[in-house]
């Protein structure tokens, strides 16, 4: 008699199984977890004798560790430094590397632009689930792209996919997307928890197997997650997320794993009309120097994964005239802001809480979860309500702790290193943070350990 299908519960935002239905799964999604039928597929039949393998591909037989061939990992430029940056010093050979973001985040753009350099190393196939032929021929040309060596495949179908690649000899494969892929032998719907599962472990045997690189375009949940199973991302490689704000050009990429490197590095773009364009010196962009010689203006050195940014911070404090003083920031977190606002009343004597306070980050970039910022917030409310300008060279980074005292942040050595090396020659910073060694001439470093020091520093009033 025919083995019924095993039917299970699955949760759709973190792939966790269950037994049976709930209304919550474990890691707090509500309404997550759907009810599935698993049928046997090629990664799911009982192996051989004579074939007990892995994702990996790699046989069962047993060595030691230390006789193992060492082979050099092979790379290849993607085109992008930036890119390369974040994969560790380019694409591995024979690897799988997950690119995830947001609809429009530009995960098809680069990818195209990527293919085209590829191209010219070794035969390069590109399969699309989502658009026709000439919608990605079109892009190719506005790009401006040479799309010449570009071969590119309408279909989902993963074993016509892997057959095809094989059997032509591709080096490089990128399927866009892995949620319109599917195995036929399968009756679940392209996208469902089963179908993204074995169709990412057929093409990383693919990988493995024939060395074939392969890239793939992943979709992510309302949480901003990978969407779907979690094994996805345990079988690639590489797993990237190109992050972008609303109201910003600019595009950052980032690697939460990476078996070939290391997963601090940021990669900065910024989306123009012919694709994606690496940023070398971001702080070029997001330190806008002209606008520092206002009041309400302090510099920033940020730390994003590694990456130091130079940000410009922005206040504009003014009378309230409403019942509640208003509180409006872009890129901060108001109730933190609120938070500092109680602390510098306290710790320092200076009440500008009444007022309506504005906080803007230019250029977009996002510090609500940046402690690191607290201290140049501070110094630019002050200013504000001082009307004061705070020196155009002058930049500070510390988190600023409830009792006032300025608490060190990670990174600080490379933070004052990029600061000097963008010609700011002050630089305010926690105490703890602060290193003999980092003393540079025609450069003052100011270290401080509470808030309550600012008042020596640039003549910052009590204000009652």
């Amino acid at each position: 008699m025919t083995k019924k299908n095993n039917t299970q519960y699955i949760c759709q935002e973190c792939g966790e199984n269950h037994s049976r239905w709930l209304g919550k799964c474990s890691c707090g999604a509500w309404n997550s977890i759907i009810e599935f039928k698993e049928s046997k597929t090629v990664t799911q039949r009982t192996p051989s004798s004579k074939k007990h393998q892995g994702y990996s591909k790699q046989d069962a037989k047993v060595e030691s560790l230390s006789k193992v061939s060492d082979t050099n990992l092979t790379r290849f430029d993607s085109g992008s430094s930036e890119f390369n940056r974040v994969l560790g010093g380019g694409i591995v050979e024979a690897s799988v590397i997950l690119v995830a973001g947001d609809p429009g985040a530009g995960k098809s753009t680069l990818l195209i632009k990527t293919c085209s350099v590829l191209s010219k190393i070794g035969k390069a196939l590109y399969t699309s689930g989502e658009e026709s032929k000439n919608q990605v021929r079109d892009r190719g040309i506005r790009l401006q792209l040479d799309i010449n060596d570009i071969d590119i495949m309408n279909s989902g179908d993963v074993e016509l996919i892997c057959d095809v690649a094989v059997a032509d000899g591709y080096k490089f494969l990128i399927i866009d997307s892995i949620q319109t892929a599917f195995v036929s032998s399968l009756s679940n719907a392209p996208g469902g928890i089963t179908q993204v599962k074995e169709s990412a472990a057929i093409l990383n045997r693919l990988a493995k197997e024939h060395g074939i690189t392969v890239i793939l375009v992943c979709h992510v949940s309302k949480s901003g997650d990978m969407a779907g199973p979690k094994v996805l991302e345990h079988i690639g490689d590489t797993m990237c997320k190109i992050e972008c704000e609303l109201d910003s050009k600019f595009r950052t990429l980032r690697a939460s794993k990476n078996r070939f490197g290391d997963t601090t590095e940021v990669g900065t773009f910024a989306m123009t009309a012919t694709g994606m364009k690496d940023v070398l010196n971001p702080s070029a962009i997001f330190l806008e120097k002209g606008g520092l010689e206002s009041s309400g203006n302090m510099a920033y050195a940020s730390n994003d994964g590694g990456r130091t940014l130079l940000i410009n911070i922005q206040s504009l404090v003014t009378k309230s005239y409403g019942e509640v003083p208003v509180r409006g920031g872009v890129g901060f977190d108001y109730k933190r802001m609120s938070m500092l606002l109680a602390i510098i009343r306290n710790r320092m004597n200076v009440n500008i809480g009444g007022n309506d306070i504005y906080v803007n980050v230019v250029s977009g970039v996002n510090l609500t979860k940046d402690v690191g910022a607290d201290l140049p917030l501070v110094l630019a409310m002050i200013s504000s309500q001082n009307d004061s300008v705070l020196p155009s060279n002058a930049i500070a980074f510390g988190e600023i702790g409830l009792s006032g005292e300025i608490r060190p942040v990670p990174s600080g050595e490379e933070r004052v290193k990029e600061a000097i090396r963008n010609d700011f020659k002050t630089i305010i910073l926690p105490k703890r943070n602060y290193n003999p060694r980092l003393e540079t001439e025609g450069v003052t470093i100011i270290p401080l350990s509470s808030v309550s020091e600012l008042h020596t520093i640039f003549d910052v009033k009590k204000i009652n």
